[in-house]
């Protein structure tokens, strides 16, 4: 019953990642190149943030795929200019889900430095699907849902989010209602 819940919950991240990063048509391995090269020259925000998209669900059915986009993703969530950009390039780096040690750092950075709302929730989707390989982002992602400490706001998605991303991290229980 636990695995199923915690199955269930990272299906849930997976699909609302899926949602956020514009529906479900997959490239083609052959199209990873163009991307890759959309990504890192095209002076278009709203096409460098279709090729981390598209990277990301490249990697998503095979990581082996975007092997080559790791690196590129990584800068780009750290550097572009562009909030959307940083988002999908955060997005994107959950799906593939590549070796935690190098991109959960990163996306902790994001979630507590970045200026942008999006890029923060971006990265707290991400961390959710590399769960309890992102255990050092529970302070900042706690401190996050502080600011969701009201019954409204804990209704909203963004505060759903991050509690769902704290339970998929440290495997904690639903509580039952009596």
């Amino acid at each position: 019953m636990k695995l199923a819940q915690a199955f269930g919950l990272g299906m849930l991240l997976v699909s609302f990642s899926l949602v956020l990063a514009g529906g479900l048509g997959v490239p083609k391995r052959e199209d990873v190149p163009k991307y890759l090269k959309q990504l890192k020259t095209s002076k278009s925000a709203a096409d460098r943030a279709t090729a981390a998209q598209m990277l990301g669900k490249r990697g998503g059915i095979n990581a082996n795929d975007v092997e080559v986009a790791i690196e590129p993703l990584l800068k780009t969530l750290q550097k572009d200019i562009d909030a959307r950009v940083r988002a999908a390039a955060a997005r994107a780096l959950g799906d593939i889900h590549p070796k935690a040690d190098k991109v959960v750092p990163l996306l902790i950075e994001r979630l507590t430095k970045d200026s942008s709302m999006d890029v923060k929730m971006a990265s707290v989707v991400a961390l959710g699907q590399f769960g309890p390989e992102a255990r050092d982002a529970l302070k900042p992602l706690r401190d996050l849902a502080k600011k969701y400490d009201t019954k409204k706001a804990k209704k909203s998605k963004d505060g759903q989010t991050i509690m769902t991303t704290i339970k998929l991290i440290s495997g904690a229980k639903k509580k039952k209602k009596a």
